[in-house]
């Protein structure tokens, strides 16, 4: 294994209603880098991204393919669930549900209604922190929220409100605070663009690369953006839709 990977996917195979959505698709991220996960709608970018965290809500769902989250152990997390039945792949989210959190974190798209409407940023933050490998003190938790807020470049008044009480700039920017409060190693970057405009869009990727480095985290980008993808990833997977003729 080599030096540095947080997590490893091996000949991914995921099958949806009468058809293969996602085929032989293999993914490495690494401690300080950028994996980016690009190709065109339909092509199982989402899908392929929820499989690394163990989350696969499609059926018959796991066809083939090895998880493993080298920076913890060496255990693939998809033995046994290969060839299930949606009671198996609701197995394998419980058996890596403790992942998500201190280990695995997620940004979503579209953050101004992927967040909870109706808990303030500072609870969501909170819920996240909670959720960290080395636990924070009470009396420290307000300080490490704060902290937080001002690296993505909000006002410490940001965690008293509602997502739905700020701009979608805003939103994605309390997406990544969340995100990152859980202190993860590997951050999944679910199309962070997706709403904003090109000047926001930009702004919030070079934050979220900024703050992921600064946290030694490995990035898995999911993004359709061919500029974004060639400015700042280490590393490219592409794919494109099983039977389109590609190859992934």
């Amino acid at each position: 294994m080599s030096a540095g990977v947080l997590l490893e996917v091996t000949n991914l195979r995921i099958g949806g209603p009468g058809r293969v959505i996602v085929d032989g698709v293999s993914i490495v991220v690494r401690a300080g880098e950028v994996t980016a996960l690009c190709g065109p709608s339909g092509a199982g970018k989402s899908v392929t991204a929820r499989a690394c965290m163990g989350l696969i809500d499609v059926a018959p769902g796991l066809l083939g393919g090895a998880l493993r989250y080298p920076g913890k152990s060496d255990r693939d997390w998809f033995a046994g669930y290969v060839n299930g039945d949606a009671t198996g792949m609701a197995k394998l989210a419980r058996d890596t549900e403790a992942m998500r959190g201190g280990y695995l974190s997620y940004s979503p798209q579209a953050a101004s209604s992927a967040l909870n409407p109706g808990r303030t940023i500072g609870r969501q933050m909170q819920m996240a922190v909670a959720r960290r490998a080395q636990p924070v003190p009470a009396a420290n938790e307000s300080g490490v929220i704060a902290d937080l807020l001002a690296e993505v470049g909000l006002a410490p008044h940001v965690s008293s409100a509602l997502p739905g009480e700020l701009s979608g700039g805003m939103c994605q920017r309390a997406a990544l605070a969340i995100a990152m409060a859980s202190d993860p190693q590997v951050l999944v970057a679910d199309e962070p663009e997706t709403g904003l405009d090109p000047v926001l869009r930009r702004q919030v990727v070079e934050l979220l690369l900024t703050v992921g480095k600064a946290h030694g985290c490995g990035i898995l980008l999911i993004s359709h953006h061919e500029d974004t993808v060639s400015r700042i990833s280490d590393s490219v997977v592409r794919l494109v839709p099983p039977g389109s003729g590609g190859a992934p």
